[in-house]
């Protein structure tokens, strides 16, 4: 079996510290945006999660209800074709939204380091291959 060289290694090194650095930025960022996105674009959120989350022959609702002065509770249920309540209310759909979008930010978080380790492993190993070269 091969040994690693110093490029791997520190190629690996790189995408793991970048993975580390970039990743908490981005869940962040995701869980953010999630957050207003489901508030401000509940409707078509709702419909996007409709099919997982309401029984068939039902569709998704959104129901604003005033809880305190400045705050309002934002839930999705599932009506059937005759007005019934199929589902009761339940703010699953924005968990949902949000989850999905901070896995999201884990694959790019994943795959934006890489873009930087292949570089900079390479380089490495040139400047090692090089310092062998003028210490002989």
């Amino acid at each position: 079996m091969k040994s690693l060289t110093a490029g791997s290694v520190s190629g690996c090194l790189i995408w793991l510290l970048g993975f580390i650095v970039v990743a908490p930025c981005l869940i962040s960022v995701a869980t953010f945006a999630g957050g207003l996105s489901s508030a401000f674009l509940a409707e078509p959120i709702a419909r996007l999660f409709e099919p997982y989350l309401c029984p068939d022959n039902s569709k998704a609702e959104i129901v604003y209800s005033l809880i305190h002065r400045f705050s309002v509770n934002i839930e999705m249920q599932c009506v059937n074709a005759n007005g019934s309540i199929v589902r009761g209310l339940s703010p699953d759909y924005a968990y949902y939204w949000i989850g999905l979008l901070m896995v999201g930010s884990l694959v790019v978080s994943g795959l934006l380091p890489l873009l930087l380790a292949a570089p900079l492993g390479a380089l490495v190993t040139r400047s090692a291959h090089r310092s062998r070269g003028a210490n002989l």
